[in-house]
């Protein structure tokens, strides 16, 4: 009998996400960053987003209460922001051991309300319930111009691959970008409203386990450029620099594709909107999705291997 185990997340996903029942209010449903959801006659789109963080998983018992509350709210914020949308509202639910100190926990709000307060979000309330190890799950909105959310399905043969920011090294020694990242909020709104952006997601799971979600919504494949891909200080420090960059996950940066007909445009506008922030091309989308290559630093080219972190399963390289 199979187990999560032995078919992983994907798999999973697979069996159940055709299933979940749709009104006809949804515009987009499960498998996207957010949901997307309008009302008739509505101006504004309404997107929903969930994801929780766990101890042991996504943070260890010794870190600090307020960073995890962070942590949670900005999960969510990214969602949002590879939509190109605006986060308005949020709900928590919190799970924890009985004998966990109400400072800790007070903590943890602390570092949520903050970061709510940030990026402008409101915390709508929630629910709270005995458990074996410390979570958080929130249950995030926000809004978005009709029709102009960006999904992972838009990517055409053609387009330039990008990736904001550098990857890799998130929970290596010394780096806490786990825990600190910025979400790309003003990055996703300006590709959304320029429309130069024909696909994007962000990249939690790593480069390798997230590209392919991409290429698969939008049934194509890619030729990757291994010596483009932009990688953090803490990655260049080790042994092997490219596979913590490709792997590790947790970067929560922007992946999006741009028609290669604006690549200049796009490029002028990107340098004068952000000037302190990357955008890096490191691809091409290519039109037969069963091509997905890397060309490798000494210009060999070799299949492009699924990789990253995918829950249930051991981790890949």
């Amino acid at each position: 009998m199979p187990t999560l185990q032995t078919i992983g997340e994907n798999a999973l996903l697979r069996r159940i996400l055709p299933r979940l029942p749709q009104r006809r209010d949804t515009i987009v449903g499960p498998g996207d960053d957010c949901a997307v959801v309008r009302m008739p006659g509505a101006r504004h789109d309404w997107l929903f987003t969930s994801d929780p963080v766990i101890e042991q998983r996504h943070f260890l018992p010794d870190t600090p209460a307020r960073l995890i509350g962070r942590k949670a709210i900005a999960r969510a914020v990214s969602d949002i922001a590879a939509m190109g949308g605006e986060p308005r509202w949020a709900l928590i639910d919190l799970v924890a051991p009985a004998a966990t100190p109400v400072a800790r926990i007070r903590q943890l709000y602390a570092g949520m309300i903050a970061a709510a307060k940030k990026w402008n979000l409101s915390i709508l309330g929630g629910d709270t319930a005995e458990g074996d190890t410390l979570e958080l799950h929130i249950f995030g909105v926000g809004l978005i111009p009709r029709g102009r959310a960006v999904l992972r399905a838009g990517a055409r043969p053609g387009d330039r691959l990008y990736v904001t920011g550098a990857l890799g090294g998130a929970y290596l020694p010394g780096s806490r970008h786990h825990l600190l990242f910025e979400p790309r909020l003003a990055a996703g709104q300006f590709l959304a409203r320029t429309g130069f952006a024909t696909a994007m997601m962000d990249l939690s799971d790593g480069l390798a386990a997230d590209l392919p979600r991409l290429l698969e919504a939008s049934r194509c494949g890619v030729q990757l450029n291994a010596a483009a891909i932009p990688i953090t200080r803490a990655a260049r420090r080790t042994a092997h620099p490219l596979q913590h960059a490709m792997g590790d996950g947790e970067d929560f940066e922007l992946l999006f594709t741009v028609p290669a007909a604006k690549q200049a445009r796009f490029a002028t506008a990107w340098a004068k909107q952000f000037p302190r922030l990357r955008a890096t091309c490191i691809g091409e989308i290519l039109a037969n999705p069963r091509r997905r290559v890397i060309r490798l630093p000494d210009g060999r080219l070799q299949p492009l291997r699924a990789g990253g972190y995918q829950h249930f399963l051991p981790l890949q390289g």
